[in-house]
């Protein structure tokens, strides 16, 4: 989920109520002159933190309960509230929503894949070429951060147990929670989606992924950079983006080898410069079982938000 307030209000426009569960309303990345709730929304916020409830917007019922105690109760009671007119209009806008966003994935992955020979790699297209590539039952840990956009419509999760990813707030979760994963599945191939940077914060894990012979394949997305760092304190308008410059945030003099890195850890890997590079390595992987690391690199400008 996105946590800029522009793109939380274009989603949020597109309807009247919206239904909380065990959510705050909203914890963002930056300020905004956008207010993220539209004025006319009705909101109905449901938690076990009565801190939570119209803390930041007021609710129209807000709820203090359990939401798996709770839920139950008020499908029951809506179900039982509804007619036979009112479940058809219910279908109805079901049926509109459910066109309107089989078009936008679809102009999505005809962005992706008139993106798929550029070269660093375009993100989306890695996304959707890795996401057109795994099997119906691995498992995908994300950690891509500025790289994510877009995944969670290009890559399927066809159970509760296939995606796992990060809400955000720290930095370095993505790789050993792909091992733990992978420890807790162990029948399942588990593929780590991480940014560089992410990486960095929790790379001797590698070793223990190598030490208990891991079936999991690691994809850096290489900006040689902190590029959601960079991205936010660009967004501020601020020194760093008049001057181009982002102390602290360059991964650059020396780059980082994550191919010399990785194998020095034990783990095998090998460095990609197109999209057809990757997949190629990650059905490879796939095939004789990990671990593996792929070092793919992307493109880098931190400008675009």
């Amino acid at each position: 989920m996105t946590r800029l307030a522009p793109a939380v209000r274009k989603t949020l426009e597109q309807h009247d109520v919206l239904f909380s569960v065990g959510a705050d309303l909203f914890m963002l990345s930056l300020p905004s002159d956008v207010v993220p709730v539209p004025a006319d929304l009705t909101i109905i916020h449901l938690d076990t933190d009565p801190w939570e409830l119209g803390k930041n917007y007021p609710a129209a019922a807000a709820i203090l309960g359990d939401a798996k105690a709770t839920l139950p109760d008020i499908t029951a009671a809506v179900r039982a509230r509804m007619n036979g007119a009112m479940l058809a209009r219910a279908r109805e806008r079901l049926d509109a929503a459910s066109k309107a966003i089989a078009a936008e994935r679809a102009a999505l992955v005809a962005k992706a894949r008139s993106l798929t020979n550029k070269s660093p790699i375009e993100p989306l297209a890695l996304l959707h070429a890795i996401g057109e590539t795994l099997p119906a039952d691995a498992v995908v840990v994300e950690e891509a951060l500025s790289s994510g956009p877009g995944l969670r419509d290009l890559i399927k999760s066809n159970d509760p147990q296939s995606f796992y990813g990060l809400r955000g707030g720290g930095i370095g979760w993505g790789l050993p929670a792909a091992i733990g994963v992978q420890f807790a599945l162990p029948d399942r191939p588990v593929v780590a989606l991480l940014g560089d940077g992410s990486a960095m914060y929790t790379i001797q894990g590698l070793w223990t992924a190598a030490h208990h012979r891991l079936n999991v394949i690691f994809i850096i997305f290489n900006n040689s950079s902190y590029r959601i760092l960079k991205q936010r304190v660009h967004a501020m308008r601020g020194h760093a983006a008049q001057t181009d410059i982002y102390v602290g945030m360059e991964l650059t003099q020396p780059m980082i080898d994550f191919v010399a890195l990785s194998r020095s850890l034990g783990v095998a890997a090998e460095r990609a410069a197109t999209v057809h590079e990757a997949t190629d390595l990650l059905r490879k992987g796939l095939k004789d079982g990990g671990p593996l690391l792929i070092d793919a690199v992307i493109e880098r400008s931190h400008k675009p938000m």
